[in-house]
C-alpha cells in the first residue's frame, strides 16, 4: 500500500470509497462546493493505484505519513 495526496471531485471520491480503494484516510480537506473537490491524503491499496490516478484531478504525490512538523 502507498500513501498518496491527491485532489479529486466529490463524485470520484465517493466512487473510490464504494470500491474500497482507500484503506485509510489520513486527512481530507473540502475545497468547497464551488470547486467541488477534496484534497485527500490516504493509504491506497496497490491494486487500486491506477483507479486513483485516473480519477484524480491532479497528479497524485507519494507522501510519508505521519508528517513530521
Amino acid at each position: 500500500m502507498k500513501t498518496l495526496m491527491f485532489t479529486i471531485s466529490h463524485q470520484q471520491f465517493e466512487e473510490l470509497m464504494c470500491q474500497r480503494a482507500l484503506s485509510r484516510i489520513h486527512h481530507i480537506e473540502d475545497l468547497g462546493h464551488v470547486r467541488d473537490q477534496y484534497v485527500v491524503t490516504a493509504l491506497v491499496r496497490e491494486e487500486h493505484l491506477d483507479a486513483v490516478i485516473e480519477r484524480s484531478a491532479d497528479r497524485p504525490r507519494w507522501v510519508k505519513w505521519p508528517r513530521e512538523s
